[in-house]
């Protein structure tokens, strides 16, 4: 009868953690404490989560986008350009251009402060905070291409 109760008692709360994580904002973090007993959520709780931006693209050499404000752009330095790059979802085609999304919403993030939360790529992928941004580096040393995907995480601005 103990083990079915205590069984049972554990099954409960592992459902309930379930219920409560599985909320989630759009850029895909919330705080429990941004739960309200009823299972809403809080309008503040977006705001205070970082933004995600997500880039990804098909590297062969080296380069780095440079981050502030009003501007994002790739710096190349060695090898080939990158290919099939995407930031936030959207096609990057012209890698001098700021994509129209990060001026959407820049002004509204601490740029300084971010930093990356995932990444994959057979190389080097790193992020250097700037006076007024960051700058993220994009290396891909041996022969041939590979895909790169990155996720950033950026504090809104208080």
């Amino acid at each position: 009868m103990m083990k079915t109760s205590l069984r049972s008692t554990l099954f409960l709360l592992l459902a309930a953690g379930l219920i409560v994580t599985t909320a989630a904002s759009d850029d895909g973090l919330l705080a429990r404490s941004d739960i309200s007993p009823g299972g809403a959520i809080s309008d503040d709780s977006v705001d205070a989560q970082p933004k995600l931006v997500r880039i990804s693209g098909d590297i062969d050499g080296s380069g780095r986008i440079v981050c502030a404000r009003d501007k994002l752009t790739y710096v190349h330095m060695h090898w080939g350009r990158p290919n099939s790059m995407m930031f936030d979802g959207e096609a990057w085609t012209n890698l001098d251009l700021t994509p129209p999304a990060w001026s959407d919403y820049s002004h509204r993030l601490d740029l300084t402060k971010a930093w990356i939360v995932k990444r994959v790529g057979r190389d080097t992928i790193a992020l250097e905070n700037t006076a007024d941004g960051f700058n993220l580096y994009l290396n891909d040393s041996p022969n041939g291409s590979q895909v790169y995907e990155i996720t950033i995480a950026i504090p809104r601005r208080k």
